[in-house]
C-alpha cells in the first residue's frame, strides 16, 4: 500500500483542493506526506522581465530581477505555510519543499522520492484553460512513472472507488492499486469494463477477470459492463454510482490512438468531476 505521497500546490483554489485530498488520504492511509511548491523559473527570464519592467515604468529588467525573485519566494513561503496549517488542523505532519525551476521538470524529478503524486487539475490559470487540464499537469501525467492523482475543483471524501478495467497490463496494475486502496480505506470497489464495437461478451469476460483479482484479495467489489465512449462512460458511471475516486491505467489497448488523439485518459482527466488516479 502507498506509504509516501507528495502534493504540489501553487496556492490556487485547485491547489488547495489537491492539498485537502492529500491530507485526507495521508490520514486514512497513515502515510507520510510531503508538500511542494515550485517557483517557476520562467517568470525570471529576460523577455518576461523586460515586459514587466516596461509595464511599471521601471529600469531595465536586470535591476528588478532580485526584487521580483524575492516576491516569488515570499509567495511560495506563504503557500507552504498555508499548507502546513491545513495539515496541522487535521493532525497530520507534513514536510514542505520550496523548489525552483520549470514546474513539470521539477515535479518529475521529485517523484523519485515518493510513491504517489497529487496535483490539482487546474492551477492559477484555470480561467484560461477552461475544460482543458493545466499544461504542467498534462506534462507530468504524460511522463510520470508513479501513480499520479489529479484532483478536481471540489473536495469530497472517498466513499467508493471505480476502477476502469480493459484487461491490458496497465489496467491490471491500476486494478491492483484500486484493490489496495479500497482495502486500506475500507470502501467498496466497482470494476467497470466498457464494451467497444458492441462486443459485450468480451467485455463481460474482462470484467469477470477483474472480479477474480478482487476476490483473490478479499476485496468487496462489484462489476459493471456498459457500452459507449470509455472516457464519457467512466466519469458518468462513477458519478451515478456515488464513487469518490476513479482509478485507470495511463494507457489501454489503444496506445497508438492515445498518442495521436490525446487518448481516453487525457479526455477523462479533463472531463471528470472526481479525482482520477493514473497508474503505470
Amino acid at each position: 500500500m502507498i506509504k509516501t505521497m507528495m502534493v504540489f500546490t501553487d496556492g490556487s483554489a485547485g491547489g488547495a483542493t489537491a492539498a485537502r485530498y492529500a491530507i485526507h488520504l495521508a490520514k486514512q492511509l497513515n502515510a507520510k506526506l510531503t508538500g511542494g511548491h515550485v517557483l517557476d523559473s520562467r517568470m525570471l527570464e529576460g523577455p518576461l522581465m523586460a515586459d514587466i519592467s516596461g509595464w511599471i515604468g521601471a529600469q531595465p529588467f536586470s535591476g528588478q530581477l532580485k526584487q521580483f525573485r524575492d516576491l516569488l519566494q515570499q509567495k511560495g513561503e506563504a503557500v507552504l505555510a498555508a499548507l502546513v496549517s491545513m495539515a496541522e488542523a487535521e493532525g497530520i505532519e507534513i514536510d514542505v519543499k520550496l523548489l525552483m525551476g520549470h514546474p513539470a521538470r521539477v515535479i518529475l524529478q521529485e517523484e523519485a522520492k515518493t510513491e504517489m503524486l497529487i496535483m490539482g487539475r487546474n492551477g492559477e490559470h484555470a480561467d484560461l484553460t477552461g475544460e482543458f487540464i493545466g499544461s504542467t499537469v498534462e506534462r507530468v501525467t504524460r511522463h510520470s512513472i508513479k501513480p499520479c492523482m489529479v484532483t478536481p475543483d471540489v473536495f469530497q471524501p472517498i466513499a467508493k472507488i471505480l476502477c476502469a478495467f480493459d484487461g491490458s497490463p496497465h489496467a491490471g496494475k491500476a486494478l491492483h492499486e484500486a484493490v489496495e486502496m479500497a482495502l486500506a480505506l475500507q470502501v467498496p470497489l466497482v470494476i467497470l469494463s466498457v464494451a467497444e464495437n458492441h462486443d459485450l461478451r468480451a467485455a463481460r469476460d474482462i470484467a469477470e477477470d477483474g472480479m477474480r483479482i478482487a476476490r483473490a484479495h478479499e476485496c468487496a467489489a462489484a462489476n459493471l459492463v456498459v457500452e459507449g465512449r470509455p472516457d464519457q462512460m467512466i466519469s458518468l458511471k462513477a458519478e451515478e454510482l456515488g464513487c469518490g475516486l476513479i482509478v485507470v491505467g495511463a494507457h489501454g489497448h489503444s496506445r497508438i490512438r492515445d498518442m495521436i488523439l490525446g487518448g481516453t485518459t487525457n479526455s477523462l482527466v479533463a472531463r471528470a468531476r472526481l479525482p482520477v488516479m493514473l497508474v503505470r
